[in-house]
């Protein structure tokens, strides 16, 4: 659980960055950005920190030593050094993004390195590096009354509702590569800021279990159980498998099977399925058990398909709520005169949109 709403912005150096490929080169700030502004620190803590909401962490990895992944030491000397020293690791880490400024389609822009205070992570106060890259530039319309004419002009700037890239670095679990967060809205560019830049790897925790468990069942369905039952059937065992995380706190396998499987055939493909994709994945092992991310599934719920879409440009539309009960009033059969399959479906009376 993450709280950044006391979040206090203390330090920041602000540099530029362009594309290696095209020789732009970076301009690296002489001195700090000063905050004695209280209405633009606020504008930037904002700026800065409403994107992170998902609550999704990484740390920092590298393949040799963890040592030698650079944001890593460089924030670990910000973290541990005086403020004095803070531009010149700010300015590290500018000289190695633009090592990795190396795709046609990396963008050139502002990179902004800031030091936070009274971040609550999992109920504790922590410290943060915040790193941030701004690329796209959006138009705004300048107006100016002067006595009675209206003057207006277009100005070309950053639009502080949408970071493009950016990471947080907690000051936790130093030694095991802290505990991140990051935003990448851009895909089209490669994947340098997270991969190449950035080096990090999801942090096996609650939400990244979750987030796997249900991925897998997904693919369950689609690959094995898909093969012999219809889409209701399959919309309906989808929307069971959620409703379990929905109403559970813990996870429990023999739990989740008896509530989600239909049969004992079922069971024993879906174990099959799961050691092969736990082993392939290096997932633990989910007959350990594990506290279930509320995050997690509302973020997947969006992905758990609850229609049924026919090749007559027809949709058939199940409430997630109660997709189960729904589809004892569905019947699927084959029309012989038509030569064509037809679901057939009861209800009492039509009810209008709400």
């Amino acid at each position: 659980m993450i709280d950044l709403s006391s979040a206090r912005l203390t330090t920041l150096a602000v540099h530029k960055v362009g594309n290696k490929v095209r020789q732009e080169g970076v301009i690296a700030s002489k001195e700090l950005f000063p905050l004695e502004e209280e209405y633009m620190t606020q504008i930037l803590e904002d700026y800065f920190l409403r994107p992170f909401k998902a609550e999704e962490f990484f740390k920092f990895d590298h393949p040799s030593d963890l040592s030698m992944n650079e944001v890593y030491t460089y924030s670990r000397q910000i973290f541990s050094q005086s403020r004095e020293e803070f531009l010149q690791a700010s300015t590290h880490i500018l000289t190695h993004l633009y090592t990795h400024s190396a795709h046609p389609h990396i963008k050139s822009g502002e990179l902004y390195v800031a030091h936070f205070r009274e971040c609550v992570v999992d109920g504790h106060e922590v410290d943060a590096v915040g790193i941030f890259k701004s690329e796209n530039k959006d138009v705004f319309l300048k107006v100016e009354g002067q006595e009675d004419q209206v003057n207006m002009r277009a100005e070309e700037g950053i639009n502080i509702k949408k970071l493009d890239k950016g990471c947080l670095v907690f000051n936790l679990y130093a030694e095991d590569g802290y505990s991140v967060l990051m935003v990448d809205k851009s895909s089209e560019d490669t994947t340098y800021w997270r991969e190449d830049f950035l080096q990090v790897k999801r942090i096996q925790d609650n939400t990244f279990q979750t987030e796997s468990f249900l991925n897998l069942t997904k693919n369950f369905c689609e690959d094995v159980f898909g093969r012999e039952q219809d889409k209701k059937e399959q919309v309906v065992f989808l929307n069971r498998s959620l409703h379990y995380f929905t109403k559970h706190k813990e996870f429990d396998l023999e739990e989740f099977k008896d509530d989600v499987l239909p049969s004992q055939e079922y069971r024993d493909q879906f174990d099959d399925f799961r050691n092969v994709y736990e082993e392939e994945s290096g997932l633990p092992p989910a007959d350990e058990g594990f506290a279930i991310s509320k995050f997690a599934v509302r973020n997947l719920r969006k992905h758990f398909r609850t229609q049924i879409k026919l090749d007559t440009h027809i949709e058939l539309k199940l409430d997630p709520k109660f997709a189960e009960q729904a589809s004892e009033w569905m019947e699927r059969a084959y029309d012989e005169q038509r030569g064509m399959f037809y679901y057939k479906v009861y209800f009492n009376e039509e009810v209008e949109d709400e």
